[in-house]
């Protein structure tokens, strides 16, 4: 939602319900999370972006090239000294950032976009579009929403072709656990891609980011292991992580270990939060239904 505040002013509502009034063409634009970072850099030009999140151009998080990330002057965190430094004339938030930092970025005349974090298409749809009213490119931010159905128009024509009771069961793990869960984004990435998502029968609070213990593992007895590759903290290795759960007796009857199915799954698949959330379908569908695609490749 928009409205004229002055000339070259606008006062544009963000994804909170708060009125932020922004400049008629931000030009000094900063972004705090790795989904806004991707949307931003498909809306603008690079050099009206001076800030983005630290994750940014890291493939196994984020779906922003590396050497576009690097073309960006400054890498942003929480640190309020560092952005108000920047002079930026806009900031574009999420809800999940800390609300003090929003709080005291606001409170010291820095205009602040907060966008959502989506659990559904239709939430994905809504933080694009508001993203594009934020820094004033509503129309490409109309074709970009465009792109998206028709890219998730033709996946499903593939799939589609997947009769319901042949669907497959995978599940989503991090080097923490479980990953999915009933009302998470990945679970409707899942279910989209014509996957039953193994962890979806276990309702957690909405908002939560707990993880799943693997205890649970032969419960789920998943059919696709979408196995976890990006390294957060000291220690976490892919190969060692898969090897633990192939050579574990209590594992030895679960489907995806006993037929292999350990497929590494990049976690900007499993956190996507952005207009790629249509890759995250394809690619969950390429690592569950490989056959389905081996002659469109």
């Amino acid at each position: 939602m928009i409205s004229n505040e002055s000339s070259s002013n606008r006062v544009v509502v963000d994804d909170s319900g708060q009125s932020v009034s922004l400049p008629a063409h931000p030009s000094r634009i900063i972004s705090l999370t790795y989904g806004t970072d991707e949307i931003l850099l498909d809306l603008v030009e690079e050099d009206r972006v001076i800030g983005i999140s630290k994750y940014s151009g890291n493939p196994d998080i984020s779906f922003l090239p590396a050497e576009s990330a690097e073309r960006i002057p400054h890498r942003v965190g929480n640190d309020v000294e560092q952005i108000m430094a920047l002079k930026p004339d806009l900031v574009i938030s999420s809800t999940a950032m800390p609300a003090d930092v929003i709080h005291v970025l606001r409170s010291s005349g820095v205009p602040v976009y907060v966008s959502l974090v989506a659990s559904n298409w239709d939430e994905m749809e809504k933080k694009v579009m508001g993203v594009a009213r934020a820094v004033n490119e509503e129309e490409k931010g109309h074709a970009m929403v465009s792109s998206m159905r028709q890219k998730r128009e033709d996946l499903e024509k593939k799939l589609s072709e997947i009769p319901k009771d042949q669907e497959r069961t995978a599940l989503g793990l991090s080097f923490r656990g479980i990953l999915g869960k009933k009302g998470t984004l990945f679970s409707e990435v899942l279910a989209m891609a014509h996957v039953k998502d193994g962890a979806a029968r276990y309702d957690v609070p909405k908002g939560t980011n707990a993880y799943l213990s693997l205890e649970i593992l032969p419960e789920i007895n998943p059919d696709v292991i979408l196995m976890p590759v990006w390294k957060v903290k000291t220690g976490d290795d892919e190969k060692a992580f898969a090897r633990e759960i192939m050579e574990n007796p209590a594992y030895r009857d679960v489907k995806a270990v006993k037929n292999g199915r350990l497929i590494p799954f990049p976690e900007k698949y499993k956190y996507v939060m952005s207009q790629h959330i249509t890759d995250a379908i394809e690619a969950s569908a390429r690592a569950v239904y490989p056959e389905l695609f081996e002659n469109a490749d």
